[in-house]
């Protein structure tokens, strides 16, 4: 999609992805995850670096995240960030 139709749609230009750096970790925020349903991140991480039990907010494990960034673009609620 051109950036011209883009912003004609969605009123901006489109987000541009920023690198991370090696050190990168992700975060949950507690408090924008309503940590009432199963989170939807979890099912697109590619190498199963989240993880949830029950309802609670997903906990990541560094060692297995690649930070392709998926579990944070996928998070409807934007509780999760990889900085």
């Amino acid at each position: 999609m051109s950036n011209s139709i883009w912003s004609q749609m969605f009123g901006g230009e489109p987000e541009q992805k920023q690198p991370v750096g090696a050190d990168a970790i992700i975060r949950v925020n507690r408090n924008r995850c309503p940590e009432n349903h199963p989170c939807p991140s979890v099912r697109v991480c590619p190498v199963e670096a989240l993880s949830q039990v029950r309802f609670s907010a997903p906990t990541a494990d560094m060692d297995k995240c690649i930070k392709c960034g998926k579990c944070v673009r996928y998070c409807p609620m934007g509780a999760i960030t990889l900085a």
